[in-house]
């Protein structure tokens, strides 16, 4: 348990890096952008435009405030139930997490894609 939990920690950084990544790629695309963006990609492509291209700056914001509320430290205070459980809930919120990751690095693919198409 010893192991994962340093494996949890440390993708805690990995995670905020890619939004940090990716809030400086949304601020210098947006410019660049088109007048209408995806706001939600479906399993195949996007399905939901909207004119907000403030909207870019949204998705890494928030996953970084869904990482912070991750954060090892608030896990650990917040489930003090041992360390078999508190390992089961770490593994979720670390998928949970890497699906956000997922998600978000499709989408700003996409809006790599319209930004330079």
């Amino acid at each position: 348990m010893i192991k994962f939990d340093k494996f949890y920690t440390h993708s805690f950084y990995y995670f905020i890096s890619v939004y940090v990544v990716e809030l400086l790629l949304a601020c210098s695309l947006y410019f660049y952008l088109p007048d209408v963006i995806p706001v939600h990609i479906g399993l195949s492509s996007a399905d939901a435009y909207d004119k907000e291209k403030w909207l870019v700056l949204f998705v890494p914001c928030l996953m970084t405030l869904v990482s912070y509320i991750f954060k090892p430290e608030f896990v650990e205070k917040r489930y003090p139930l041992g360390p078999t459980i508190s390992a089961y809930i770490k593994l979720i919120l670390f998928l949970v997490q890497l699906l956000g990751v997922v998600k978000s690095i499709q989408y700003f693919y996409i809006l790599i894609l319209l930004a330079f198409n």
